[in-house]
């Protein structure tokens, strides 16, 4: 009688642990909310890598990842500026709105995601007009998880901003991120 008490009490404290590691690891993949800064290069590619030099780019990124972390989606709102080759500069300013799809098993130190979207972007230049666009990207990044729900992140994409003469760009961009799984 002895024995089986025993063994219906560690039965019970496994199958107690077990609930209390499932919920933990479903509190863990649950879907959140995220914020983030970012900064790099805008490397001016087509016919605007004719007339600009590479400048920089600031990024602001808000966005929500869905329980388990494979899709998710994200606006980011820009700034940026490239010198011309002559005189003067051109300026960015503007917002995507991006779907985001991050493969992998969750929770990973390291986990790279790949992004495309749609947004509106404001383009001038010294002494000429500005003027405000669709535009397009598409690219992708890598994760570094730093701790308690923070990353590092590194992304590359393609940003097209259909001017005449299509406005067309490569942001890389170094940042942290806030919150998400």
């Amino acid at each position: 009688m002895r024995r089986f008490v025993l063994a219906a009490a560690c039965v019970g404290l496994a199958v107690a642990s077990a609930g209390d590691i499932e919920a933990q690891s479903s509190q863990q993949l649950r879907a959140r909310g995220y914020i983030g800064v970012g900064g790099g290069l805008a490397v001016p590619v087509g016919d605007l890598s004719d007339a600009a030099k590479t400048g920089w780019m600031g990024q602001l990124v808000g966005g929500y990842t869905s329980r388990g972390g494979l899709l998710g989606a994200r606006i980011d709102a820009t700034y940026g500026q490239n010198s011309l080759k002559t005189t003067g500069n051109v300026k960015l300013v503007g917002a995507t709105g991006n779907v985001v799809v991050t493969p992998g098993h969750r929770p990973a130190n390291i986990h790279p995601y790949f992004l495309a979207g749609a947004g509106l972007y404001r383009v001038s230049s010294t002494g000429g007009t500005a003027v405000t666009k669709v535009a397009l990207n598409g690219g992708g990044g890598v994760q570094f998880h730093m701790g308690h729900r923070s990353d590092l992140f590194v992304e590359a994409r393609f940003l097209t901003i259909r001017t005449d003469g299509p406005t067309n760009l490569i942001p890389i961009i170094v940042g942290f991120r806030w919150g998400g799984i």
